[in-house]
């Protein structure tokens, strides 16, 4: 615009100065005209000025508006991290204490109690079950047939589990399996009446808690089966001579303190070497376990049958008295004697010697009494086998 104005200003002062022959008008014209140039370069060069300086902020500012994009995406990171670092914290602090609460017993039972806990503590308000087995609710047969956990965020508008019951006694529900050991053992349910009340992460902190539990139980397991590896015999399953004596000792503790007796009875079973020697190891075997079976039905759940040795036994009678003791030993011998040992089809005959002791009428120490009812077993020996000595 103002190029076309100084444009029309020239040419009317020369219009002007064409018609006007009075010098001092047409210099007058003429400083006006370039008086108009001037200016309009000035209005110019200062609208350069001005549209550089405005570019030169537009420049600065969108630099600012990125600068303060990235400013928000990196904030918007950092809480997102900062929430999932506290979540996991705070995962990881729950998880280490239900270890330790599920790691500090050697009980079955009492980790499903110290479990239920732990997961009403976290999930407060929600109805939290462990189903043994594979329990009728549809549910569990949905996370049987997918063999993955269950998670319901609005039962009203499920349609996995068949028809929608009309009054739902919960909105919101998880399932996880629990498995110990690689096996089935039962499954994880929670619930809650309102909707929405769990999600993914829910699901997924309900599953490592499942996965140390099942640990735990494991570790039970385990254990029980070392232990009862370490004191029970591997091929008769009666309790080994280690344990024998420390059953020993202490029902022998228990009768001196109540003043009642406790019969110790030992017994060996007759050429068995040659036995061994006639029909082989497995035979042997095979004999051996016939005869811990047999001894263990002649006696009562109080009592302690034990593997003595190779083909020697002990059994721990507590509060008998000698007589119920020989009675106890005679119906051993006399079952024995009368079992028809049948190895590969035929049919043999096995027989066995006793000895009873009684504390604290043969001995009033561990060692004594086991000395004594093994003196009286080779008497019996001596006696031509097949009898019970007392």
């Amino acid at each position: 615009m103002h190029i076309i104005f100084v444009f029309l200003a020239t040419a009317a002062a020369f219009l002007i100065m064409t018609r006007d022959s009075t010098s001092a008008a047409r210099g007058g014209l003429a400083i006006e005209a370039f008086s108009v140039w001037i200016l309009s370069f000035g209005i110019g060069f200062h609208r350069n000025q001005l549209s550089a300086t405005r570019m030169a902020v537009l420049a600065e500012t969108d630099k600012f508006d990125t600068q303060i994009r990235d400013a928000e995406r990196e904030l918007k990171f950092y809480n997102t991290y900062e929430s999932s670092a506290v979540t996991q914290i705070r995962l990881r602090r729950d998880l280490t204490q239900a270890a330790k609460s599920l790691g500090t017993t050697l009980d079955a039972e009492e980790v499903q109690k110290r479990l239920l806990r732990i997961l009403e503590t976290r999930f407060k308000g929600s109805k939290v079950q462990v189903l043994p087995g594979q329990p009728q609710d549809p549910l569990v047969e949905w996370s049987v047939k997918t063999r993955t956990p269950v998670l319901v965020r609005d039962m009203k508008l499920e349609d996995r589990f068949g028809p929608r019951p009309p009054s739902a006694t919960f909105r919101s529900a998880l399932v996880v399996p629990l498995s110990v050991a690689q096996k089935p053992y039962g499954f994880l349910r929670l619930e809650a009446p309102q909707p929405e009340a769990y999600n993914n992460d829910d699901l997924r902190t309900v599953d490592l808690f499942s996965t140390v539990a099942a640990m735990t139980l494991e570790n039970i397991r385990l254990y029980e089966a070392a232990h009862d590896l370490a004191t029970h015999d591997s091929l008769t399953q009666l309790v080994t001579q280690r344990t024998f004596v420390q059953k020993l000792k202490e029902e022998l503790l228990r009768a001196g303190r109540s003043q009642m007796p406790t019969a110790l009875i030992m017994a060996d079973i007759d050429h068995f070497k040659v036995y061994n020697d006639t029909y082989g190891h497995q035979a042997g075997d095979e004999l051996l376990r016939t005869v811990a079976r047999i001894m263990a039905a002649q006696t009562r759940p109080v009592d302690v049958v034990a593997r003595y040795g190779g083909e020697e036994f002990a059994v721990i009678l507590p509060n008998t008295l000698r007589e119920q003791a020989l009675a106890a030993a005679e119906r051993m011998r006399v079952a024995l004697a009368a079992e028809p040992f049948v190895f590969q089809s035929r049919r043999t005959r096995v027989t066995a010697s006793f000895g009873v002791a009684v504390f604290p009428v043969d001995a009033s120490t561990q060692t004594q009494l086991v000395r004594v009812a093994d003196e009286r077993l080779y008497k019996s020996k001596d006696g031509g086998r097949n009898m019970v000595t007392g």
